[in-house]
């Protein structure tokens, strides 16, 4: 008995690190791509201080992510990134596809190796996660231009989308339901963003935390 238990208890921590090691990564790597955003509203974020090592943390992040569950890490990666092309759906990217094109394209891989039930459960939970996001975060997006949904369609429409995607969630699977959102909660605690009094333009002429 204690030997199912320890193996049961062994199995949850695996795909603990899985969930909040690449949520890590994809913090990292989002907040790396909202820097001029960020700091244009006075927020200096890990991936700032990081600066050119942003990129290479959050790959080890996902690595780590990988080793202690593939499905798990390679398919919240996805889902992340097909929620974050939401607002390039329509515009041609650096590989000359379409934003939706090029999700499409991974997603087809994606399913193919992890299968369609791990595919949109964890599309799911990152929904989840980023209407959470969304409705926190709307006053702070709404000043510098970030997309959010939220504003883009009402909190009352989000809040029903994250209530419905919840329900359907917890019923599929609720083991990824309560780990995405420990994650979720504990790296926006661990990464939360410094506030400053605002933005200055660098040498450079990018934008920089003041």
């Amino acid at each position: 008995m204690s030997g199912v238990i320890f193996n049961g208890l062994a199995t949850y921590l695996r795909l603990f690190v899985a969930c909040l090691s690449t949520g890590i990564a994809i913090k990292i790597m989002d907040d790396y791509i909202d820097g001029p955003w960020d700091a244009l509203i006075g927020q200096k974020t890990w991936a700032a201080g990081l600066k050119e090592a942003a990129l290479p943390y959050a790959l080890m992040a996902l690595c780590l992510g990988c080793l202690a569950d593939s499905t798990w890490a390679v398919t919240f990666f996805w889902a992340s990134y097909a929620v974050g092309m939401r607002g390039d759906l329509i515009r041609p990217l650096a590989l000359g596809l379409t934003g939706w094109q090029e999700v499409a394209l991974a997603g087809v891989v994606i399913y193919l190796t992890c299968g369609g039930y791990a595919m949109f459960t964890s599309w799911a939970a990152i929904f989840v996660m980023q209407c959470i996001d969304d409705l926190l975060d709307q006053s702070l997006d709404r000043m510098s231009g970030a997309h959010n949904w939220a504003t883009k369609w009402g909190k009352v429409e989000i809040g029903i989308s994250l209530a419905i995607a919840l329900v359907v969630l917890a019923q599929l699977h609720p083991v990824k339901l309560i780990l995405a959102l420990v994650s979720y909660a504990l790296i926006a605690f661990l990464l939360r963003p410094k506030h400053s009094m605002g933005g200055e333009a660098g040498v450079d002429g990018n934008i920089v935390p003041s």
